[in-house]
């Protein structure tokens, strides 16, 4: 099997209710950069991709036919107290403020757009 460059072999797709602001959370929340984005004729997102390091998450806003499908991912960063501060900041809401776990710092947010994410800065 040959996997494209810019792809990896398990990647989530999101169906979120609002994609274009969702873009704009990970860019601000995580320094996510855009890989790819197609609009539909009235201006929605049809499909968009973002890159966070090396991972590449799919996304598309929902429609009639298709209902909106959030996720949870864990996310291993250098700084679990700033990217959570960011995501508060941003309009996330607290699943668990970061503490020290026995594998490492953990802390937990759920986006607006119903994504919840588990930060770990370091496993041990």
């Amino acid at each position: 099997m040959q996997i494209p460059a810019q792809y990896n072999q398990l990647m989530p797709y999101l169906i979120l209710s609002t994609a274009s602001e969702f873009l704009e959370f990970a860019k601000t929340v995580f320094g996510a950069t855009e890989q790819f984005t197609q609009l539909r004729p009235d201006g929605s997102v049809m499909h968009a991709e973002l890159r966070i390091g090396q991972a590449v998450i799919m996304f598309a806003d929902a429609n009639e036919t298709v209902s909106v499908r959030t996720a949870g991912m864990c996310l291993l960063v250098e700084d679990v107290d700033g990217v959570y501060a960011k995501a508060v900041s941003q309009g996330a809401s607290s699943l668990q403020a970061p503490e020290d776990k026995d594998y490492g710092k953990q802390g937990g947010f759920q986006d607006k757009f119903g994504n919840q994410w588990w930060l770990i800065e370091s496993i041990k």
